[in-house]
């Protein structure tokens, strides 16, 4: 699916899950709005997402997790917040994630770090503040970029007051304990997977 709108500014779309598809290219677009929480469990055979450069907001939906296919996920430069979700942990064929230039902060999860297949984690240009050992792992080999962020002991990163700045402004993600629910079975990790057939709470 390829979505050119570049002429004005829109929500995505609701009902772009209806469709099957193996590539959802909505970039360079002026796509605003939150990302829709049922459009990954929908469309779950996608192999390519690309979703950079558009005005995208809100926090990342745990439901990405369901995007068993994915080799591809680019949702850089838009103006995402929160953390990322644990559930990205079960994308087993992604090689590229990319989500730089946002507001993303919290930790990096090492659910996420310790995907085999995994050839570059792009998130430079947000607020993380935390990496495990298999995260900085993969900064020693070049395939994690956390540049420009507020994580202590690393070169690059934000000023101090730039960091105080961001973090003083309360930000709010709603359904905040689905970011650990991991939809699939991890062996390696002592989470508790969620079910597929189990979802997370649904807006009342």
């Amino acid at each position: 699916i390829f979505l050119n709108n570049n002429n004005f500014m829109q929500r995505l779309p609701e009902n772009i899950g209806n469709t099957r598809a193996f590539y959802l290219t909505l970039a360079n677009n002026k796509f605003f709005g939150p990302i829709p929480r049922g459009l990954f469990r929908a469309m779950a055979s996608l192999t390519e997402v690309l979703l950079l450069d558009n005005l995208l907001t809100g926090c990342l939906p745990y439901e990405l997790g369901f995007l068993k296919e994915a080799v591809v996920f680019d949702a850089g430069n838009n103006l995402l917040t929160g953390p990322i979700p644990f559930s990205l942990g079960c994308l087993k064929k992604v090689e590229v994630l990319n989500f730089a230039g946002n507001y993303l902060y919290g930790m990096v999860p090492e659910v996420v770090c310790a995907l085999g297949n995994l050839a570059n984690l792009s998130l430079s240009d947000n607020y993380f503040t935390t990496v495990g050992p298999i995260c900085w792992n993969l900064i020693k080999k070049g395939v994690l970029d956390v540049r420009k962020n507020c994580i202590v002991g690393l070169p690059f990163q934000r000023s101090v007051w730039e960091c105080a700045h961001f973090f003083a402004r309360p930000r709010y993600c709603p359904y905040w304990a689905t970011f650990t629910y991991i939809p699939c079975w991890l062996p390696h990790f002592k989470f508790p997977p969620l079910a597929a057939s189990e979802s997370a709470p649904s807006p009342s």
